[in-house]
Order: structure tokens, then sequence, then C-alpha cells
């Protein structure tokens, strides 16, 4: 059970992040500096590991090379960005709705490229799942009818939209099947995300210097914010993540990440003092005992197999 709830630990630090990114964001700050600046500060923290690991990064085949970039260029610095871009086109109603279909970008994609198996009691395991993400969405969808969908009618605005949105679904779903593959190939999981910092780095320089006008000069106190954010959602949250990757399937893995919005309504009932309505508790127990039941599920199949092969 470790791996699905090292996930979800990595899930409550993602929660706690919140709590830092939108008070900046709030401030006036831009998404690429803030970005940046977490990917810079992770940077040289993790410098002590990426001389440690050098000869593993030497060694990589080229497949391995292409995945360990798509997730830190792809998954961490371009869907985050694309995600973030979203809101500005969209409802985030809208956009956080249509972000439930990365699960089932990341299952079809470990489908294909990991040959993970789908099964009968995995899918209703994982229909369980998303039910209870749903149900937790439910009074923002049950009011969708009198919201606004779009900012503009502008059919290239409204393209945009959903375009950032499906960029964001997609490449955090591939970047999921991306680090389970180098888990497969004995990449040590401290590799994995110190690859990850500095490839997201490498993608987001340029885009920095492109666009020097969303960088400003900032207080001493919100770049200590930016940092503090940065080692808690970005280095333990991922540690955690890569430790659980190592142990669990992808499509487990992908699951396990619906927890956030449970970790999220907890935080926002403790830190901001906003009540936690019925649909989110209901909803969030879903979520909470249908990764459970799918990983108790995985664990017996394995049990099984492993006295079939002493047999």
């Amino acid at each position: 059970m470790a791996g699905t709830f090292f996930i979800m630990i990595a899930c409550f630090t993602w929660a706690l992040d919140t709590l830092i990114r939108y008070p900046l964001l709030g401030a006036g700050y831009s998404t690429l500096q803030i970005v940046l600046i977490e990917h810079l500060t992770l940077v040289i923290f993790i410098a002590p590991m990426l001389w440690r690991y050098r000869h593993v990064y030497r060694h990589l085949s080229r497949v391995s090379l292409s995945c360990l970039f798509f997730i830190g260029g792809v998954g961490s610095a371009i869907g985050t960005l694309a995600f973030t871009e979203a809101f500005q086109y969209l409802n985030p109603t809208v956009v956080i709705l249509l972000q439930k279909l990365q699960p089932i970008v990341a299952i079809m994609l470990a489908f294909w490229f990991l040959k993970e198996r789908i099964e009968g009691q995995f899918v209703q395991w994982a229909m369980v799942i998303l039910l209870g993400s749903f149900v937790m969405m439910w009074p923002d969808l049950r009011h969708l009818d009198d919201a606004q969908w779009h900012y503009s009618n502008d059919s290239l605005s409204i393209i945009k939209g959903y375009g950032f949105t499906l960029i964001a679904v997609v490449a955090w779903g591939a970047a999921t099947v991306c680090g389970k593959y180098l888990s497969h190939k004995n990449v040590p999981a401290n590799a994995i995300m110190s690859g990850r910092f500095v490839a997201g780095l490498l993608v987001l320089a340029p885009l920095a210097l492109v666009q020097t006008e969303t960088l400003v000069s900032m207080q001493l106190s919100d770049l200590g914010l930016a940092i503090l954010m940065a080692l808690l959602s970005g280095f333990i949250g991922m540690w955690f993540y890569y430790q659980g990757l190592k142990t669990v399937p992808a499509q487990l893995a992908t699951l396990a990440e619906l927890s956030f919005p449970v970790f999220a309504a907890a935080i926002n009932w403790l830190f901001l003092d906003m009540g936690l309505t019925a649909y989110q508790i209901i909803g969030g127990l879903m979520l909470i005992l249908g990764n459970i039941g799918l990983r108790m599920k995985e664990l017996r199949k394995t049990e099984l197999n492993a006295v079939s092969q002493r047999v």
C-alpha cells in the first residue's frame, strides 16, 4: 500500500502549494515567473544529485532520455503553463472538468506503451474513483448551465482555451507513463526527479528570455515564499511521488493523483475556514476508498501470482 499512499502524500503537498501559489499570482507575478523561480530553486538545490547520478544520465538510451526530457520539459513546464493559461479563456469549472480526462489519457498510454493490461476489476474501481471526483465537483457542475463557459465568444479564444487545457491533460498523463517507463528501466527515483527539474528549466529559460516583460522584481518576502513552495511541492512532493511510482503501475498512479482535490478541500477547511459540503465529503471518501480498494486488488493479484509460481 505504501506506493499509493506516497502518491497521496505528494498530492497533499501539491494542495498545500495553493496556499502560496495563488497569493503570489494575485500579487501580480506571472505564471512563467513563478514556475521559473521554482525550477531554478530546485536545480540549485538538487545540484549534488545531478553530480551523483551523472553516470546514470550518461548511459540512458535515446528513448529514456526522451522520456526524461518529456517529463520535465513538457509535463512539468509546458503542462503547468498551459493549464494556468487556460483559465484566461475558460470558466475554471470547465478547465477542471476537462482535466479529469488525464487518467484516461494515462491509462490508454500505459496500455499502449507499457503493455499494462486493463482488467475488469480495475475498470470497476476506476469508475468509483472517477465518479467520486465528479461528485466533489457536482455543485459547480450543477451551476455551470447558468454560468459563462467562455470569457469571449471569439472562436480563436475558445479554441485556445480548450487547446491549452488539452495540452496540459496530455502532457501530465504522458509524463506519468514516461516516469513509470524509467522506473521499469531501473532509473533511480532521485535521478528521475533531478532530471525532471533540469529539463523543465531548459524549456522555461528560453521562454523567459523571449517574454522578459512578464518578469518583474519580487519582494524578498514573496521570493522566500516562492522558494518555500518549490521545496515543499517540488522537492518533497516529487520525492514522494517518484518513490510511489516505483511500486505501482501507471494506471494506479494516475488515479491516485485524483486525491488532490480531497486534500485541497481539507486544506481550505482547515486553513481558510471554508466549510466542507456533503458532496465533497462523499466524493472524497469514494476517491480514497476507491484507491485503497484498487491497490488491495493489485496486491492480491501479486500474491496469487507468487503462489502459483511456487506451486
